[in-house]
């Protein structure tokens, strides 16, 4: 239906000319996004996004009041509460066990696939990345995300183990067993506070070792700080090893994005793997997965099996339209303040209860020494005192990436979308549980 036409024979022309104006004002935005399928400058209106998934998710074969569905797959609900929980994108996305395969049943879902993976592409390049040329958005949070990435390089390029600098934390190690593959931890060392990676210890291990890949992490608790994934770049680039980095946090600060920029500048990565949720404030359960290959995508989206669910790719699509680039950039702002605050307010705890911020680079979080203290009780207070993520690590104990850590010390972030108040509330009453 001719619309303008539509708004002439229904209305004087003054009033059509106004009418078609604010439909233009809400429409427009849509258009550029399917027609350009780029990060928005400026974010969409939750009404402007609720109508682009309406759009696509009516495409589907199940929303087709004709259709004759005799298939064991048909996008059926048993409730009208469980269409709108999945926004209509019942019947998944992929075919074949392939992500990004186009699925015949599901024109919609298939082309929002399309538009998420081109959209948080594009995200990952303006907020820091612009050197890569392909990405996906995964229906699984990090870990997974990682097998996924390490089974393809199995199939692609033969790796049989992976070298990983030691970083205390399962899942990213479950995902590679799960992959198939051998998990060689690599030792780290430590210098003044700070918890590091050895880029000749890794170098050693690349030369002395034959189907291999290297697994880096750029975030993580402190005393551990990233890897100098530049360093090792350089190397896998040198002895054709090929590169994946955990990114999980790692978007928000435009300084490790910057260190990944000249990661790739000057040598081998291969895929960055980052969370949805941690970047982008979406629902846990996906994952962007960028890369300098197009190649290298396309092998990840080919390596999953069967269908996935819509859902985890639409939560982070729908996020990012409502971000925009000036919104996240905004929060970027605000993380950086936060984190600044976070320093300020830990510094002073540290100097009235005798005990340190620990010198280590990162980001996102500081840690307080605790040293003296029962730091498994201040958790336990901190706790029952309604402040939630804190981690606290007992001096020598496993989490520090490290044995013998000569510190105990309690670690609190400001993460993106961590508020002023947040970071107020916290301190505070970390200050009266140390005090109890």
């Amino acid at each position: 239906m001719d619309i303008e036409r539509w708004l002439s024979d229904v209305l004087p022309p003054g009033m059509a000319a106004r009418g078609r104006i604010t439909l233009d004002a809400l429409v427009a935005p849509i258009r550029d996004l399917l027609a350009r399928q780029r990060f928005p400058d400026v974010p969409l209106s939750e009404r402007q996004v609720g109508l682009l998934v309406g759009l696509l998710s009516s495409m589907d074969s199940d929303k087709d009041p004709g259709a004759a569905r005799v298939g064991e797959r048909e996008g059926r609900v048993v409730s009208p509460l469980l269409d709108r929980l999945s926004c209509g994108f019942n019947h998944g996305v992929g075919r074949s066990g392939h992500l990004t395969a186009p699925q015949p049943k599901a024109p919609g879902a298939s082309s929002m696939q399309r538009l998420a993976d081109h959209v948080a592409t594009d995200a990952a390049r303006r907020l820091g990345l612009p050197n890569v040329r392909a990405g996906l958005v995964t229906p699984m949070a990090t870990g997974m995300s990682i097998a996924l990435v390490m089974s393809a390089l199995r199939q692609a390029s033969g790796v049989r183990c992976v070298l990983h600098p030691r970083i205390d934390h399962t899942s990213p190690v479950k995902g590679v067993r799960l992959a198939g593959l051998e998990v060689v931890t690599l030792p780290t060392v430590l210098e003044g506070d700070a918890v590091r990676a050895d880029p000749d210890v890794v170098a050693r291990a690349v030369r002395s070792r034959e189907h291999c890949a290297v697994l880096c992490t750029t975030t993580f608790f402190p005393p551990r700080e990233p890897d100098p994934v530049r360093e090792v770049a350089r190397t896998c680039a040198d002895h054709d090893v090929p590169l994946v980095v955990n990114n999980a946090y790692g978007i928000q600060s435009p300084d490790i994005m910057d260190m990944l920029r000249r990661a790739i500048d000057g040598g081998r990565v291969d895929a960055i793997v980052q969370s949805g949720d941690k970047n982008f404030l979406a629902p846990v359960g996906s994952s962007v997965v960028v890369s300098p290959s197009r190649e290298v995508i396309d092998t990840v989206a080919g390596s999953y099996a069967g269908r996935a669910s819509a859902a985890p790719v639409l939560q982070t699509l729908v996020a990012l339209l409502l971000l925009g680039h000036s919104g996240y950039e905004r929060l970027r702002r605000e993380q950086a303040e936060n984190r600044a605050l976070l320093e300020k307010r830990l510094r002073e705890i540290a100097g009235s209860i005798g005990q340190e911020l620990l010198d280590v680079w990162n980001p996102v979080a500081c840690a307080l020494t605790l040293d003296g203290h029962d730091v498994r009780a201040v958790g336990a207070r901190l706790y029952n005192l309604r402040v939630t993520g804190p981690r606290a690590v007992e001096r020598g104990a496993h989490g520090s990436c490290i044995d013998g850590y000569p510190h105990s010390y309690i670690v609190m972030n400001a993460a993106i979308g961590a508020r002023r108040e947040d970071v107020e509330r916290a301190t505070t009453k970390l200050y009266k549980a140390v005090a109890q």
